[in-house]
């Protein structure tokens, strides 16, 4: 009588969706692998600077020059003058309020020439206000740019160049705000002033003083806040030096300076 085999053992894989029997040790079926999430905006390499305090430094010092330039425009915008009747069909008109009333004859004309002369004097220190604002806000766009594009990491001395530029110009606000308020302030003391500020409180308008309003003390707040910018970016740009040379000794990824 021939003897029984040993019973066979069962199978240890799982069978699987289909049929199909898993192997055991392999790895679970499952959705094939999603692709990696695209990296924002800031993650990618070039704009990896963004994220650096130099970088932010900059924004800053761009947005007070944008503003020392709205400021300063505001400073210096022709104030266009009282405008009687022949001027607007009947109409007394004044651009800081609209349609007003009491002026008449001699008043109008007189009022109207004080304007412009007040305006004149004004002119030339609100230019170079703008100009200054200008000149900063290019010079912040072009410290960003370069940043973005690596140069200091191609040439590490632009950083000790931008270190000087950027301690320059934050020596140079300070004798600039001093000159823009004296030579404000003496606009504000002139007969021209007195005399515009006398006529319009004498017709009950309150709005003409002979003081620094508040376009031209944004300027000076502006101004004495990018002193601090500019020196914190002069900081920064020595110590991104500093990193830059050591990572050139060392190789590895740049990742910001």
């Amino acid at each position: 009588m021939a003897a029984r085999g040993s019973p066979r053992a069962p199978p240890t894989g799982r069978t699987g969706p289909g049929g199909r029997t898993a192997v055991p040790g392999a790895a679970p079926e499952g959705p094939p692998r999603s692709r990696a999430a695209a990296p924002g905006p800031l993650e990618r390499r070039r704009c990896r600077y963004l994220r650096t305090g130099r970088a932010c430094c900059q924004v800053v010092e761009a947005l007070l020059a944008a503003l020392i330039l709205a400021c300063s425009s505001v400073s210096c915008s022709p104030t266009g003058g009282y405008t009687g009747l022949p001027g607007l069909g009947g109409v007394y008109y004044y651009q800081y309020g609209g349609a007003y009333s009491g002026f008449s004859g001699a008043d109008g004309e007189k009022a109207q020439q004080l304007d412009q002369r007040f305006y004149l004097l004004k002119l030339p220190i609100g230019r170079a206000a703008m100009a200054v604002g200008g000149c900063l806000l290019v010079f912040s766009c072009v410290l960003i740019l370069v940043g973005v594009l690596r140069l200091p990491w191609r040439f590490p001395a632009w950083l000790l160049l931008e270190c000087i530029l950027d301690i320059v110009i934050a020596i140079s606000i300070l004798p600039a705000l001093y000159y823009f308020f004296h030579f404000l302030l003496g606009v504000y003391s002139s007969a021209v002033c007195k005399e515009r500020e006398q006529l319009y409180q004498s017709k009950g308008y309150q709005g003409f003083r002979c003081s620094p309003h508040g376009a031209e003390i944004a300027v000076g707040l502006s101004g004495c806040i990018a002193v601090i910018v500019y020196l914190l970016s002069a900081g920064l740009a020595v110590r991104g030096y500093r990193t830059v040379l050591k990572r050139k000794q060392k190789p590895v990824q740049l990742y910001e300076l």
